[in-house]
């Protein structure tokens, strides 16, 4: 489609695969959302010399729609036909900000989409993928007249004729890992920088998955350094998850301090009260102990409660009424937390220093820096440039330190963070919501917050974003639960959760006290290791058979599963997705290396709620 302003070339890269390239024709203002191109899917089959067959099985068969997400915390799963997002959060409208990008406003039958987006019919997968070679993507879906349109949100943004403005891959894919393998070829990815923490050399089985602890999920911000120490002590003590698979096996371990050590989140000094002696020989304690020290800091925000709100006023990014730009709500930060204006030089002088005190003073290693987002929201900046320009320089800035003074490497660990604008910088990512100790949170649920934290948003974010890791990040899924004390979760939930975080994404982290650990919490846990080394080896993807139901496939073809995510049993008997039943019902009795699932008299497979079941299988 002819668009006025801007000037498309196209570039063929392979069978079934194109480039599109967007450059501003002439100089100009980009105010809010300017649309780019609209394509609909009978001119994308087109554009890709796609055969009758391609056609005929978007037009005979279900559609589901991924529609990318803006950030870690947005909805990250497909969509059938007919389904919809909740698109309003009630009595808390901040938490809207938590998930859905500024502006962002879908019309009609429309879904939004951004970064990487599909539409799957059975294993062909049509993607639209962006390389932000310009401004941040959106994409406008519209399922019912099969139309795609593309949008650059650029508030601010002085374009120059002749600069790019937007680069998207459209290919055909058939199959979960040839589309894996195509996002591999486009986005290009280094994750070198991270072999520090992986240590696959040292493991018999090949895992090379980054792990460690973090002391959110048990204490919260409820942290000291004695706390902090005993948890460091107890990781020796018993046969936990992480010393079986990372301090036994000679393996690299982050011991990562949570929210909660410092005076007020935005003031990032040492709490005295909680850390008397500071950091440095808590530190030091990590690094003796044969750990990488992390931290946790929120670097684009600040709270009413620290100095910056009320001391340096001139900081806070505001509105065209002079009010503190709002970036979202947080109950353990008495509510509203604001934006920085991450275009001032002050600031981002503040956030080098801040970050070279952190390596180089208090010692650590691995920095996860959290609710990024936030430097993507437009306001009356005081340097010219749109916030995504702004959100690059701070970006770099952040993660520029490799090594610490020592020589010592350095790692980022993203979250809560724009996926697109993001993934030069934090190769390892966050790629989905918070979890937490019960299955969901009810009372956030009925508010409509799809970001919300609670294992089950966590595993469909974890399920629905898998096709990114490896290609795009490391995916980080969040932890994984083994223990009884203060934990809702059953048995089989924890192994669920487990079991999905080791196949379909690349970073175990764990909160559990391992002092606290029973006899039945270290047999989970031994049962649990010990699958993940059987199932080491090979590469999983999901592929979704009905709503919180996925089909579990492995790139060797050896292993198949099903994943069922609904608080009831799920029965599969052929009528629906014939190819997967056929798969999982020929597996020979007793090939079960997890099993959760009964057959009945007319061969039909019924498994078990908030379970996953995997057969080995002939290949």
């Amino acid at each position: 489609m002819d668009i006025p302003g801007i000037i498309r070339a196209e570039t063929q890269g392979g069978p079934g695969w194109r480039l599109l390239s967007y450059t501003a024709k002439e100089d100009g203002i980009q105010e809010g959302a300017r649309t780019f191109d609209i394509l609909t899917l009978n001119e994308l089959f087109a554009l890709l010399e796609a055969g009758p067959d391609v056609s005929r099985a978007f037009t005979e068969r279900e559609k589901f729609l991924h529609s990318g997400g803006w950030q870690s915390w947005s909805a990250g799963w497909e969509l059938a036909e007919g389904e919809r997002l909740p698109r309003k959060v009630y009595i808390i409208p901040e938490l809207i900000k938590l998930t859905n990008r500024e502006g962002d406003r879908p019309q009609g039958g429309d879904t939004t989409g951004h970064f990487i987006m599909y539409i799957r019919s059975g294993d062909y997968y049509l993607c639209v993928a962006s390389l932000e070679g310009g401004g941040p993507v959106s994409y406008r879906v519209n399922s019912r007249h099969d139309r795609i349109g593309a949008e650059l949100y650029c508030p601010g943004k002085v374009w120059a004729g002749g600069e790019k403005m937007a680069e998207l891959h459209v290919f055909l894919a058939r199959g979960f890992f040839q589309f894996k393998d195509y996002l591999k070829k486009i986005y290009a990815q280094d994750f070198s920088g991270l072999a520090f923490l992986s240590g696959g050399e040292n493991d018999p089985f090949g895992d090379r998955r980054p792990g460690g602890y973090a002391s959110w999920y048990n204490h919260y911000n409820r942290i000291n350094e004695k706390i902090i120490l005993e948890d460091l002590a107890a990781l020796k003590s018993n046969d936990n998850l992480l010393k079986l698979r990372y301090l036994d096996r000679g393996r690299p371990l982050v011991f990562q301090i949570d929210d909660g050590w410092e005076n007020a989140v935005g003031e990032w000094e040492v709490h005295g009260g909680r850390f008397p002696r500071g950091l440095t020989p808590v530190s030091e304690a990590i690094e003796k102990a044969g750990c990488v020290p992390g931290i946790w800091i929120a670097p684009f925000i600040v709270t009413k409660g620290c100095k910056v709100f009320s001391e340096k006023p001139e900081w806070l990014l505001r509105d065209k009424k002079g009010k503190p730009v709002t970036a979202g709500f947080n109950h353990l930060w008495d509510g509203r937390y604001y934006c920085l204006d991450i275009s001032r030089p002050d600031v981002l002088a503040c956030l080098k220093e801040l970050i070279d005190r952190v390596i180089d003073a208090w010692g650590f290693r691995f920095i996860k820096l959290d609710f990024l987002y936030a430097g993507l929201f437009s306001g009356g900046f005081s340097r010219p440039g749109a916030p995504h320009e702004h959100y690059e320089r701070a970006c770099a800035l952040l993660c520029a330190r490799t090594k610490n003074a020592a020589g010592l490497p350095v790692a980022y660990l993203g979250c809560g963070l724009p996926l697109g604008p993001s993934f030069r910088h934090f190769p390892l990512s966050r790629i989905g919501a918070d979890t937490r100790e019960t299955w969901d949170w009810t009372m956030v649920k009925l508010l409509g917050h799809t970001g919300r934290p609670s294992a089950y948003i966590s595993l469909m974010d974890t399920i629905g974003r898998s096709f990114m890791n490896g290609t795009v990040f490391i995916n980080d899924p969040d932890v994984v639960f083994l223990r009884s004390r203060n934990c809702a979760l059953s048995e089989t939930e924890k192994e669920t959760i487990a079991l999905v975080n080791f196949l379909l994404a690349g970073q175990i982290m764990f909160s559990d006290d391992p002092a606290f650990l029973s006899g039945q919490d270290l047999a989970l846990t031994r049962r649990v290791s010990e699958l993940c080394d059987i199932l080491s080896g090979d590469e999983y993807g999901a592929r979704r058979v009905d709503r919180d139901v996925f089909f579990l496939l492995s790139r060797s073809g050896r292993r198949a599963g099903l994943i069922n995510l609904r608080k009831k049993s799920y029965a599969l008997d052929g009528t629906k997705e014939g190819d997967i039943f056929c798969k999982l019902s020929g597996a020979a009795p007793g090939t079960a290396l997890v099993d959760h699932c009964r057959r009945d008299r007319r061969g039909g497979l019924s498994f078990e709620a908030r379970s996953v079941t995997i057969f080995e299988t002939a290949v």
